[in-house]
């Protein structure tokens, strides 16, 4: 944002990540960020130096928190030798230096998205899992609601209301096809296929690093004790219905980072996890790729759709801001003054607590002594507050406190957790999306049986379906050909 000029935009995202900081701070934390220095006007190191000078000041106020955990250094100026002990794993020809500056990293970003949807429950909102939109209620050029279709029974039923906010990512345009038929301005169409990797190496260090590849950067991340490899983008034209990551898109993509860091030597042997989504972005009869930069938000009202509104997010550091944008949307087809919102500030289900420190002495001293001490923190630092009711279950029930498998840490506790209070249906829901078992590589086949053990118990899963459900998550690990 800074190299094009946006400064308003670069604001905003100063704005929205320190928002995240302070309601998600279990979950949001600062990540050090190395990048090298070459001769050639673009990267040189005192254009570089400039650039990360003025985003130090147009950021002065990112360390407006309470927590000092929290705080962002300002960047700096890195010798040649300092670089590549931090960066080992790029090309060192033609590097004069680096530069360090910092930013946040989510520890997972399923539990951020959950826990913003936990928190909306918590505050009245009515949340329906794997419930589908299958037509529209209209009067004359009004949408009254949406006919629904519970995918599990294949049960039909009728949601009214007097406006409809469609907030399907990358099923949007199809959406507001289905609802709004000839009456509705398309929203932007363009998609990009994005992935990154999970790879086994641990990294040399704390710092994330950057790589030139082509005519742009890649990184490798710590994360979560692997590395995280991104991020790839090509153009997707199909339906999302139809969207796959294939073996030679992969390939492609091993063959820039290998290019960017020459040291790293990764292999489709290295991959744990593909990460794979679509993204929004410009249309193009090319292969360049470029994102959309603001996330639209519209009222179909103008188009002669009245009561109905779509938003297309484009980043999730901003999602908070475009949420908030939408809502301001919704009461203004109401008629009605939004009331002054407050997301900014309000704490997520699991972040109501002021110092990460303190948070770690808890669970390091206060929670249950008969709970080992990684466990204790590991649920700190995933639920955060919300962390006791796990606590209590780990208490109640002694058999659950056994991990998963020989390699997956997570409880039987915490799939059962899943189940009762996160709308965990499917075993992927509760591996991938609601705990950590499987959502950064494998879990093993042991947590696998074991995790589908404890759903059968609450879902009265028959042996067939317990099979069908392992056989559905061990595809999320295939890389088909």
């Amino acid at each position: 944002m800074l190299q094009s000029g946006n400064v308003a935009g670069m604001r905003q995202f100063v704005r929205e990540r320190r928002a995240l900081s302070r309601i998600a701070p279990h979950l949001v934390h600062p990540l050090p960020f190395v990048i090298p220095t070459y001769r050639g006007f673009r990267r040189h190191r005192w254009v570089m130096r400039l650039g990360m000078a003025v985003n130090d000041l147009l950021s002065q106020d990112r360390n407006n928190l309470a927590d000092p955990a929290k705080y962002l250094p300002n960047s700096r100026l890195l010798s040649r030798d300092e670089c590549l002990t931090l960066n080992p794993f790029i090309d060192p020809n033609g590097v004069t230096g680096g530069i360090e500056w910092f930013d946040c990293q989510m520890h997972n970003s399923d539990r951020v998205t959950l826990s913003f949807l936990l928190t909306a429950v918590a505050k009245g909102t009515v949340a329906a899992n794997y419930v589908e939109c299958i037509g529209a209620l209209r009067r004359n050029h009004r949408v009254e609601g949406i006919m629904a279709r519970d995918r599990f029974s294949g049960d039909r039923f009728d949601i009214r209301a007097r406006v409809v906010l469609n907030a399907a990512g990358p099923w949007a345009p199809h959406l507001l096809e289905m609802l709004a038929p000839g009456h509705a301005a398309p929203l932007p169409r363009g998609l990009s296929k994005a992935m990154n990797l999970i790879v086994s190496r641990p990294m040399h260090g704390r710092h994330a690093v950057g790589g030139p590849a082509d005519s742009r950067l890649l990184f490798l991340a710590p994360w979560r004790g692997l590395t995280l490899v991104g991020t790839s983008h090509n153009p997707f034209r199909g339906a999302p219905d139809d969207f796959v990551t294939t073996r030679s898109d992969v390939e492609r993509f091993l063959h820039d980072v290998n290019a960017a860091f020459p040291a790293l030597a990764i292999s489709l042997d290295d991959i744990r996890l593909v990460h794979r989504g679509l993204l929004p972005a410009q249309e193009t009869t090319t292969d360049d790729v470029h994102l959309l930069k603001q996330s639209p938000v519209r009222d179909h009202r103008v188009d002669g759709a009245k009561g109905f509104l779509s938003v297309l997010g484009v980043r999730y550091t901003t999602a908070r801001h475009t949420a908030q944008q939408a809502i301001n949307a919704v009461y203004a087809a109401l008629g009605r003054p939004a009331p002054m919102c407050r997301t900014a500030e309000t704490p997520l289900l699991g972040g109501e607590f002021d110092n990460l420190s303190q948070l770690f002495h808890d669970a390091d001293h206060t929670d249950s002594p008969e709970i080992d001490g990684t466990t204790r923190r590991r649920l700190a630092l995933t639920y955060g507050t919300s962390r006791h009711a796990l606590l209590a279950a780990l208490q109640s029930a002694p058999t659950d406190r056994a991990p998963l498998g020989a390699n997956c840490p997570i409880t039987r506790a915490e799939v059962r957790y899943a189940v009762r209070n996160e709308m965990a249906v499917h075993l992927s829901d509760a591996l991938l999306r609601r705990t950590e078992a499987g959502s950064a590589g494998h879990p093993g086949d042991d947590a696998l049986q074991a995790a589908a053990a404890v759903m059968s118990e609450e879902l009265g899963w028959s042996a067939t379906r317990v099979e069908a459900e392992i056989d559905e998550t061990n595809q999320v690990y295939v890389i088909p050909a």
